[in-house]
């Protein structure tokens, strides 16, 4: 189950999507693999698939929210959100059009 909040899938500002680390390949378990400069690419209901670069990846506690709320001076942006392995902290990606 993945959760998205923020302007909505490829629209400009920052759209975070928070989803599950099943721990077994699927879904955002594999998060912890994405590097800086990797490429994202997201497709919405219109069909429009948009682009989007990492530009940071890092961890941090369950309570930190300061990346939801951001500006992206006009950009679309993405944020993905899920647990680490051991669910002590959060890995959050940011990857920008």
């Amino acid at each position: 189950m993945a959760i998205q909040f923020g302007p909505g899938l490829n629209q400009v500002g920052n759209t975070v999507i928070a989803g599950h680390n099943y721990h077994n390949g699927l879904f955002f378990s594999n998060n912890y693999k994405i590097e800086v400069g990797d490429k994202i690419y997201i497709k919405d209901r219109s069909g429009t698939t948009v682009t989007y670069t990492v530009y940071s990846k890092f961890e941090t506690t369950g309570e930190d929210s300061s990346y939801i709320s951001r500006n992206t001076n006009g950009a679309r942006e993405i944020t993905l959100y899920t647990c680490n392995d051991d669910s002590s902290k959060r890995i959050v990606i940011l990857a920008k059009e």
